[in-house]
């Protein structure tokens, strides 16, 4: 009975935290962005890393490091996190891009209920393009208090300064809110979990808020069937200005117009896995109902410029979604079969206002009501690997997708059938303890057909045909994986003898890839990869199932290495080879049309020590050769380091 007692007094708890969570603060406004985690609900576990990356390929540059940092000394708690990245195109324009996100959170734990601290935060965009949106910035300055009424439970209020910069204009207003998480905690057989955040920035003119909601629940029935149910809300109000039309700005006295992006998304799933029944079977079903929304709203509108565009709008999308997988398990046989079924229905409304005149309300109207769409989708997909014998498997995968789409507009003609399927054998057999061959076929169809006459010459078949085979050698001082494949795609429209404009083509190749690698000495290998590309694009005729060439492409890449491993580090230099070559048709010769060649040493160097510190460059000069553009000499390199300390 006493166990009781604390389990249900447990309960009502757990209950009252998620009634105050929910109801305690009105829930109106949100979207834009979605959320991956709490703001400042992080773990107290120990972690330091620091990650960075810089890429120079051609004429672009780019610079991404992420920062992080949870420390714990003593009943103080701090996270330092940023994140850098910045883009740099080197080009007539140059293109600059700079993304900067900083936050700095101290914690304080009074006790083992209560914590205090608080939190800097600092966001900028910085783009040098002359768009309306090139500079922004956010930063904030909270207090903060958690509280753990349980060891699975914790809320963390706070409330504090911000600023928010966009396109020139400062604005400054309180920031504040809620957040709170329950991470899986046991009652009555079922698992739960749930985070909930409720957040408002009050930046006057403008205000944005986020509101979040996610409970799941476990049930696990026996050690071999579970129920999950999950539910889920959020919703993301965004202000941002825009530059206002002369008309308006000297109608309100203002430089900048406001408008509002509210979107709201609701969600509810069951997933329902049954493991091992019949001993060799398993099963999961997955339904899932969501509603989205998405509302326009502008802050200044006069009628002295009315017109269609003057009108917010709406987006509201229904969507069912149905998951049924089968899995088969036994000696030496596995298969996999998926069942999928989908629908959306995808609907836009102008929202009115008064005065204007119904006419433009009535033509904008129309042109939203020709977004409507709705769309039912169902495939099936079949995928298994056979051990025929010790040395012999199969594998194999099936396709089948339908698509229908549909507008219930009389003005849009984008109603359409879909259809596609694939199929894909492989065998493989061992001829020896150190070499495995393969062969492997691909078929994949694909038909779009739409309904109606005004686009009907756009019905296409795309029929793409794959061949392949290859081995993977792999020995005591020689490992080799060698492939050679043939495809050819075609693309036949059903109408190309009605409208000369649609030809139907086709494209076909044949790749040849190496990899091998060839131990010299203990600490000494010799490292290749190559492949050569040959591709003929041309006219094409399904009926009597000849091609016209119109284009002939010869690629070809090698990268020859020596490499030296030496106490953890794995030194490597050789030579990169690139060319390309294209032809045209003179009748049935082909005309070399141009010609990109690059060629130049190449080094690299790696590091890993015991998973901690990851290091690597690599890079490479080529001397470039193009055809009418002379020749030219560039430097390209890559960096990355990861270091865990």
């Amino acid at each position: 009975m006493t166990h009781r007692i604390k389990k249900w007094n447990r309960l009502n708890l757990i209950a009252g935290i998620i009634y105050l969570l929910m109801f305690s603060y009105p829930v109106q406004v949100n979207a834009q962005r979605f959320i991956d985690s709490l703001e400042y609900s992080i773990k107290k576990e120990n972690l330091r890393s620091l990650n960075s990356k810089y890429d120079k390929q051609l004429n672009t540059h780019y610079l991404n490091t992420i920062l992080f940092i949870n420390q714990n000394i003593n009943k103080f708690n701090f996270v330092v996190s940023e994140n850098y990245g910045s883009t740099f195109i080197r080009s007539r324009d140059k293109s600059i891009r700079d993304e900067h996100f900083f936050t700095l959170t101290g914690i304080y734990s009074i006790n083992s209920l209560i914590s205090i601290g608080s939190s800097v935060r600092n966001n900028i965009l910085s783009d040098n393009r002359k768009i309306e949106i090139n500079q922004a910035s956010i930063s904030n300055a909270v207090l903060l208090v958690r509280s753990n009424p349980l060891e699975e439970v914790f809320l963390t209020s706070f409330g504090g300064y911000s600023n928010n910069r966009q396109i020139g204009e400062n604005d400054y207003g309180f920031y504040y809110g809620i957040e709170g998480k329950v991470d899986q905690l046991e009652l009555s057989e079922v698992l739960l979990s749930s985070e909930i955040k409720f957040q408002n920035e009050d930046v006057s003119p403008r205000k944005n808020a986020t509101r979040y909601f996610n409970l799941s629940a476990a049930n696990y029935i026996d050690y071999n069937i579970s129920n999950h149910i999950s539910a889920k809300f959020i919703q993301n109000k965004k202000d941002f200005y825009y530059q206002a039309d002369s008309v308006t700005s000297r109608s309100f006295n203002i430089v900048n117009n406001i408008q509002s992006r509210q979107e709201s998304i609701y969600s509810l799933q069951d997933q329902l896995k049954y493991n091992n029944f019949l001993n060799f079977l398993s099963l999961q079903v997955l339904g899932r109902a969501s509603l989205r929304t998405i509302e326009r709203d502008t802050r200044y509108r006069t009628l002295l410029n009315a017109s269609a565009s003057l009108f917010d709008t709406k987006i509201n999308e229904l969507r069912l979604d149905f998951e049924s997988i089968l899995f088969y398990s036994s000696r030496n046989f596995n298969a996999t079969l998926k069942f999928l079924y989908a629908e959306k229905d995808e609907k836009h409304f102008t929202k009115s206002f008064e005065g204007i005149n119904p006419i433009f309300f009535e033509e904008r109207s129309r042109m939203e009501s020709r977004k409507n769409n709705n769309s039912i989708r169902g495939a099936v997909s079949l995928s298994g690997e056979v051990n025929i014998s010790n040395i012999d498997r199969l594998s194999f995968s099936l396709f089948q997708n339908k698509l229908k789409y549909d507008t219930p507009s009389n003005d849009n003609y984008d109603d359409r059938d879909e259809l596609l399927s694939i199929v894909r054998i492989k065998y493989s057999r061992k001829l020896n303890p150190f070499f495995e061959a393969f062969i492997n076929a691909e078929g994949t169809q694909s038909h779009t057909v739409y309904i109606f006459s005004e686009k009907s010459s756009n019905n296409n078949v795309n029929r793409i045909i794959k061949l392949a085979a290859g081995g993977n050698y792999s020995g005591k001082n020689i490992s080799s994986f060698n492939s050679f494949d043939v495809s050819a795609n075609y693309t036949v429209y059903d109408f190309e003898d009605l409208n000369p404009n649609y030809r139907s083509f086709s494209f076909r190749q044949f790749t040849a890839i190496d990899s091998s690698n060839i131990r010299i000495f203990r600490n000494v290998s010799f490292n290749v990869y190559s492949y050569v590309k040959l591709s003929e694009q041309g006219d094409f005729n399904w009926a009597a199932f000849t091609a016209r060439p119109t284009r002939y492409l010869e690629e070809i890449y090698a990268e020859p290495k020596l490499i030296l491993d030496h106490n953890g580090f794995l030194f490597s230099a050789g030579l990169r080879y690139f060319s390309l070559r294209t032809f045209n048709f003179n009748g049935l010769n082909k005309v070399i049309d141009s010609e990109y060649l690059s060629l130049g040493p190449l080094a690299g160097i790696n590091f890993n020590m015991n998973g901690r510190l990851l290091f690597r460059l690599n890079g490479w000069y080529e001397f470039i050769t193009i055809t009418g553009s002379g020749k030219k000499e560039q430097v390209n390199f890559s960096l990355d380091m990861k270091w865990d300390f």
